[in-house]
């Protein structure tokens, strides 16, 4: 019994001296508690106000992600893997040929689903555009050290095709990817192409997967940016 009144008795003069640090315990409670409310009805106020002008602030959270080059004529024009379901990344570089900014269209050979890679789709996608093969170059998804590892990240599918460009000399390459991945392409990109002395451009296709405009009132598309978001902080600690 004696053990268990002088714990009571530790545990409350404890509580009473952080209450009292606090102000909660002191004759100007009653000001701390005002003070308390008046920080709650801010806070109250300041996230009301953020929420009905989501609409002047979130654009601008949704076009961070979106970025683009000026053009100029390229050796190549070059799709990253991932394409959406109605191949926008194709169709934007096959526009880019027609408009004269290369004569070369070159993708990586990576695997999308059991015996089907995104080469032979974005070949065939090309060919049904009006591109001659003979302009298509098809990238084997291996890593560029041979150890057969397949694409897995942008990292990966940067690496190998700025080594196919650099082997091929090609001084300037467009590279055409989604608007949501610009960005974080456009980092890699250049940060690895400085020791491979090749000028990279980024150009955003229209996706399918992210719409810019209210992205924040669908599901799916705050559901992208959230997740390109992460991969754009993680790339920093990938490649610092």
């Amino acid at each position: 019994m004696g053990s268990r009144l002088l714990l009571q008795a530790v545990t409350f003069g404890t509580l009473t001296m952080v209450l009292g640090r606090c102000g909660f315990a002191s004759p100007d409670m009653k000001l701390t508690k005002r003070r308390v409310a008046l920080v709650f009805l801010v806070l109250a106020i300041w996230g009301l106000s953020a929420y009905i002008a989501r609409p002047l602030y979130l654009p601008f959270l949704g076009e961070f992600l979106i970025c683009a080059d000026l053009l100029e004529k390229a050796g190549a024009i070059v799709v990253l893997a991932g394409d959406d379901t109605v191949g926008s990344r194709v169709s934007e570089a096959v526009s880019l040929l027609r408009g004269g900014w290369s004569e070369v269209l070159m993708v990586s050979d990576a695997p999308i689903a059991w015996g089907v890679t995104s080469a032979e789709v974005a070949r065939k996608q090309a060919v049904e555009l009006g591109v001659p093969p003979s302009q298509i170059i098809a990238v084997p998804g291996k890593s560029p050290a041979g150890r057969g590892q397949l694409l897995d990240s942008t990292l990966s599918e940067s690496r190998l095709l700025l080594a196919e460009c650099q082997k091929r000399k090609y001084n300037t390459v467009i590279v055409v990817t989604s608007n949501f991945h610009t960005r974080r392409a456009k980092r890699i990109f250049q940060r690895l192409s400085r020791d491979a002395g090749i000028r990279v451009l980024i150009h955003p296709s229209a996706d399918t997967s992210f719409r810019v405009d209210h992205w924040w009132t669908r599901r799916a598309d705050a559901r992208m940016w959230l997740l390109e978001m992460q991969k754009l902080a993680f790339s920093y600690v990938e490649l610092p």
